[in-house]
Order: structure tokens, then sequence, then C-alpha cells
């Protein structure tokens, strides 16, 4: 509020008294000024920061300007380096921690193909313990493991089982005429016609040199000297027309039966097979010859081999 400026009230001019001198002096009239009312309080605050307030243009112009927004700024700098510190933190982490899964990913796969190699050793190994590496049919130790496992399945069930053993006729002068590759083919050939006439469930095993093995589960004497027979006859008319050719190779093969009445005994089996081995090979080869026992032929201890 502005202060009220003192009003000036003219004062009345008294009758100068009548003096004789005229040279004396006119008193000045007097001026009676009237005192303003006091101001309150809050009057004289104002006219105290009126007072203080810049006299002119140029000293406003000179005066700083508030400082309020430069210490806000002051105030955020820090909190933005705290965030961009914890942005840097967590791109750093996420890149580690994306480096690191690349580096378990890349491990894994390196485990994977590893057990994947294993797994294929091991099953080759297994298959090598198992099978002849020549002809592929089973070995004898594998061919007489499951050999007994099949025989005593079938005795539970009184179910029969025949073994067919057979060899190749004159294999040594077929080496030693036409070398170790013609006896190798013919081995393939006998091999390869007694895979077209076998099933599923036969076993087929090697037991040693060029004498074979057959077993035929749930079948009997008939049936087997059957197959026998037809093995035979197909590797003789065979032969020729095999590349090499092996001319005149011929099979001799002997066939025994497990049944409840001759037992499942696998390595009295296979001795009653091999003996009817030995009486087609006595009369004359390339033939089929069943059980001996059957037919009262003595099993010579010269030739009674065992699984």
């Amino acid at each position: 509020m502005l202060p009220v400026p003192a009003r000036i009230v003219p004062a009345t001019p008294e009758p100068a008294a009548v003096d004789d001198t005229l040279a004396a002096p006119v008193p000045a009239p007097a001026v009676t000024v009237a005192a303003a009312p006091a101001d309150p309080p809050a009057t004289q605050g104002a006219a105290r920061v009126a007072t203080a307030a810049p006299s002119s243009p140029a000293a406003a112009d000179a005066a700083p300007p508030p400082s309020r927004p430069h210490s806000l700024a002051w105030l955020l700098l820090p909190a933005l380096g705290v965030a961009l510190l914890a942005w840097w933190a967590s791109v750093r982490r996420a890149w580690q921690l994306r480096r690191q899964a690349d580096q378990l990913a890349r491990q894994q796969r390196s485990l994977k193909s590893a057990h994947d190699q294993l797994r294929q050793r091991s099953e080759k190994l297994h298959y090598l313990s198992m099978h002849d590496p020549l002809t592929g049919t089973l070995n004898r130790q594998a061919f007489a493991t499951e050999l007994r496992a099949r025989i005593d399945h079938l005795a539970k069930y009184r179910q029969p089982l025949c073994l067919i053993v057979f060899d190749l006729d004159h294999f040594k002068q077929i080496n030693d005429r036409h070398g170790h590759q013609a006896g190798d083919a013919a081995l393939a050939l006998v091999v390869g016609v007694a895979r077209e006439h076998l099933v599923s469930d036969d076993l087929f095993g090697r037991f040693g040199g060029d004498e074979f093995m057959i077993a035929c589960g749930g079948s009997g004497t008939a049936q087997a000297v059957a197959l026998a027979d037809a093995l035979r006859a197909a590797v003789a008319s065979r032969a020729p027309q095999a590349k090499p050719p092996v001319p005149g190779l011929t099979l001799s093969l002997g066939v025994a039966q497990a049944d409840p009445q001759r037992g499942y005994d696998a390595d009295e089996l296979f001795a009653r097979a091999d003996a009817a081995l030995y009486a087609a090979k006595r009369r004359g080869r390339d033939r089929v010859v069943a059980d001996a026992c059957d037919e009262g032929l003595p099993l010579p201890d010269a030739v009674r081999r065992h699984l």
C-alpha cells in the first residue's frame, strides 16, 4: 500500500500591526503541515519492500535470475547417472548370460555328439561280439546262448525244436584250387541262400570254418528235413552262376529234434545233429540225414563235439 501524501493546509494570515516604521520586514506566512495518519504494519512492510526494490531499469537488468532450475538440474544429474549405471549393468549382465547360454548349448551339443558316438560304438562292439564278421551270422557263443534260451522256453510248453548242422562239401579243395576269395564267395552264397529260406524266428549261426547251424523252434523233424533239402538244392543250382562261379558246390546236412521224448538238453541235441551230419558225409555227401538215434546210428566219440 502506497503512503498517503501529507496534506498542506494554508494558514490564515493575521492582520499586521500598524507600525510606524515602514522599513520593518514583513514576516513570511507560516505553513502548517498536517501529519498523515500512521500506516499499519503491513503498509510499512510494503514501503520497505518498495524502498528495497531497484530504483532503475538498469538495476533490474543487472539482478541475477532465480537459481531454482539450476538446483533442480544438479539434483537430477546423480539420479540420471545411477540410472545409466544400472542400465549398463543390466545390459552387461544380459550379454554375459547370453554368452553363458551359448557356451552351455555348445557343450550340450558336444556331449550329445559324444554320447551318440559312444552309443554307436557300444552297439557296434555288441554286434561284433555276437556276430561273425565275414558272414554276419551269429557266432558260436552267441548261437549257443540263444539256443539254450530258446530250448528252455519251448520246454515249458513241451514244444519241439529242430537243429540243422551243415557244412560245405570239399570246402578245403575250393580254397586250394580257386583261392580264399572264391572260398569267401562260396560262404556268402550259402549264407544268402539260407537267409532266403529262413523266417525271423529261426536262429542262424556259424559254428566255425565252413560249418553252420540253424535252429527252428516249433518245427518237427519232417519240416526241418524239408527245409534242409531245399537249402541243399538251392545251393547246388545257384553255385555255377555265382560271381565268381563255384561249380560243384554242395552241402551235407544233419537234423536232430528236441522234444519231451528226446529231452531238451542243448549239448545233447547238438551232438545228435552233428552225428547226423557225420553220417551224411559217410554216405557220399550232398544229402540230408535226420537224427542218428532214429536210424540206430552210433555216435562216434571221435566226432562228438559240444557247443
